[in-house]
C-alpha cells in the first residue's frame, strides 16, 4: 500500500522563511516535489481502463484497497499546498525566474482536476476561490506571477514535450484540420503505439490536468494565438483509444473551445474535427459512462452549425449516442450502467429535438420498445437504477409530443408492459410487508415506491393523449382485478 511521508505544519514555518529566491526556490521544489503521486497507486490509474489489464471484480478490489491510501494521500497534498502557499507572495518568490516558477506550478497542477487522487477542495485551492477563510494558491500567485506567462510556459515545455508526435490529421505547422490523415488509412493506428504516448508514462501522471489549468489562464486572444500549442494535446486525448483518455480530452476541450470564435473553428476545419472525435467517443459506450461528452458535443453543435447541416448531425448523435448503444451495449451490471446513461441521454434530445424526436418512434430499434423492453422483468433493487431511468425517459418522450397524436399508437404495448410491472411491484411490496422489509437481495422498498409513482404518472399522461382509454382499457383492467390495478387507475379514472 502507498506509503505518503508526512509533513508536519511547523516544518517549514516554525523558522523564519527564505530571504532569498534561491534559499525558497530549494524549499518549494522540495515541497512540490512531495506532492508526487505514490508510485505504488499509478498502474491503477494508468492501467484501469486497458482490456486485460484485469477482470472487473479484481480490478474492483484494487480500487477499494487504493481508496484509503489516496485519502491519506489528499490529506497529505492539501498539507503541502499550505505550506506552499505559505511561501508564494513574498519578495523571495518574486525574485524566482518564470521557469522556476512554472517547475512549482507544473507539480501543483497535477492535481487540477476530478481524479481519485484529487478533490473539489484541493481543486479550488488551486483554483482562486476562497475555501476554509484560506487565501487560495492562485490568488497569492498572482501577487508576484505572471499566471498566463507560466501558463505558456508549460504548454510550450512539458506538454509539448509529453505530446510530442504529431496527430496524423493535424498539420504540424499550422495546427490546422487536414483532409486525409498524415502517413495514410494506418496513421492512427501507429499514432496510438505504447512507444508515441510518453503522456501515459508514469513521469506524466495527471497531465491533463496540467494541460486544463494552462488553457483556463488565457484569454481569448491568448487561445487563438496559440491554438497550435493546445489543439494537438487536446485532440491527441480526445482521439485515444481509451474511452476515459477520450472523457478526459472533452474537459479539456470545454476549457478553452469557448473562447474561440465560430469563424476562426471553421477557417481552421476545427470544428468538424472535434465534432468527429465527440461522435466517435458517443458511438463507443463505455463503462463506465462518460456522461459530460453528450451535453459538450450539443454545445459545439449549437456554435458552429446549423440548417440542414445541424438537422444531420443531430440525427447522427441519435443514431450513435442512443439507437447503437441499445444494440451494443454489454449484458449483466456493466451493460446496465451504459443502458442508464442513455435513457438519460433519450431526455436531453428530447430537449434539443422537441417533437422531432417523434422520427425516432418508428424508426427501427424505435425508442418506445427499447425503453419498454427491460421493464417486463421481476423488479430487483439490482436493477433498480435501469428501471427507473427507462420509465423516467418514457414518461419524457410522452410529455414532449403531447401535442402530437404519435404516442397513441404505442398505448397497447406501454399499458401491457408497465400493466405487468405494476402487478410486479405490488407483490414486491406484500413481500416486503410480509418479512419486515429484511430481504436476502437488500431491498430498499424505496425504489418501489418511486417506480409505483412514475408508472402512475405514465398512465395519467397516456390517458391525457388517449381520453378514450377511459372507457376501454383502463376499465378492463380495473375490472380484471381492481384490488391490484385500483391504485394505479383511481388517480386518472
Amino acid at each position: 500500500m502507498a506509503i505518503v511521508e508526512e509533513v508536519s505544519e511547523e516544518e517549514h514555518t516554525g523558522q523564519p522563511g527564505p530571504r532569498s529566491a534561491g534559499e525558497l526556490l530549494r524549499v518549494v521544489q522540495e515541497l512540490s516535489k512531495r506532492l508526487a503521486l505514490p508510485e505504488d497507486l499509478l498502474p491503477s490509474f494508468l492501467n484501469e481502463d486497458k482490456p486485460g489489464a484485469a477482470e472487473p471484480e479484481l480490478r474492483l478490489k484494487l480500487r477499494d484497497l487504493a481508496s484509503a491510501a489516496l485519502e491519506i494521500y489528499k490529506d497529505h497534498a492539501i498539507s503541502v499546498l499550505r505550506q506552499i502557499q505559505s511561501h508564494v507572495g513574498t519578495s523571495a518568490w518574486g525574485g524566482m525566474s518564470l521557469e522556476n516558477q512554472a517547475t512549482v506550478m507544473l507539480d501543483v497542477t497535477h492535481l487540477y482536476g476530478s481524479d481519485p487522487w484529487t478533490s473539489q477542495d484541493i481543486k479550488r485551492m488551486i483554483d482562486g476561490k476562497h475555501w476554509c477563510n484560506w487565501v487560495t494558491l492562485t490568488e497569492e500567485l498572482s501577487l508576484s506571477m505572471d499566471r498566463p506567462a507560466i501558463a505558456l510556459h508549460l504548454l510550450t515545455h512539458p506538454i509539448r514535450t509529453w505530446f510530442a508526435n504529431p496527430h496524423p490529421m493535424l498539420n504540424p505547422e499550422t495546427a490546422r484540420a487536414m483532409a486525409r490523415p498524415a502517413g495514410g488509412s494506418d496513421a492512427m493506428m501507429d499514432f496510438q503505439d505504447a512507444p508515441s504516448q510518453p503522456w501515459k508514462h508514469a513521469a506524466a501522471w495527471g497531465c491533463h490536468n496540467v494541460l486544463r489549468w494552462s488553457v483556463s489562464q488565457l484569454d481569448a486572444g491568448q487561445v487563438e494565438a496559440r491554438i497550435g500549442v493546445i489543439l494537438p494535446p487536446t485532440l491527441t486525448l480526445m482521439d485515444d483509444w481509451e474511452p476515459p483518455w477520450r472523457g478526459r480530452g472533452v474537459s479539456v476541450m470545454e476549457s478553452w473551445v469557448n473562447q474561440l470564435d465560430e469563424i476562426t473553428m471553421k477557417r481552421m476545419g476545427m470544428d468538424r474535427l472535434l465534432l468527429n472525435s465527440l461522435l466517435h467517443t458517443l458511438e463507443l459506450h463505455p463503462s463506465p459512462p462518460l456522461p459530460h461528452v453528450l451535453p459538450a458535443t450539443l454545445r459545439l453543435i449549437e456554435r458552429t452549425t446549423d440548417g440542414a447541416n445541424k438537422a444531420e448531425i443531430l440525427a447522427e448523435v441519435m443514431q450513435k449516442a442512443i439507437v447503437s448503444g441499445w444494440t451494443y451495449a454489454p449484458s449483466g451490471p456493466e451493460g446496465r450502467g451504459v443502458l442508464v446513461e442513455i435513457a438519460k441521454e433519450v431526455e436531453k434530445m428530447c430537449d434539443v429535438l422537441g417533437t422531432g424526436i417523434a422520427r425516432w418512434l418508428k424508426a427501427s430499434p424505435t425508442i418506445v420498445p427499447n425503453l419498454l423492453s427491460p421493464l417486463q422483468y421481476p423488479p430487483t433493487p439490482a436493477v433498480a437504477l435501469h428501471f427507473k431511468a427507462n420509465v423516467s425517459a418514457l414518461l419524457y418522450v410522452m410529455r414532449t409530443l403531447r401535442e402530437t397524436t404519435r404516442v397513441s399508437r404505442w398505448r397497447g404495448q406501454i399499458l401491457d408492459v408497465l400493466g405487468r410491472l405494476w402487478v410486479h411491484l405490488v407483490e414486491r411490496e406484500k413481500e416486503d410487508r410480509a418479512v419486515g422489509g429484511d430481504r436476502s437481495d437488500g431491498d430498499d422498498s424505496g425504489f418501489v415506491a418511486e417506480l409505483k409513482g412514475l408508472v402512475r404518472s405514465i398512465v395519467v399522461e397516456l390517458e391525457k393523449q388517449c381520453p378514450d382509454m377511459r372507457n376501454d382499457e383502463l376499465q378492463r383492467m380495473v375490472q380484471l382485478d381492481e384490488g391490484v390495478f385500483g391504485g394505479l387507475i383511481r388517480v386518472s379514472a
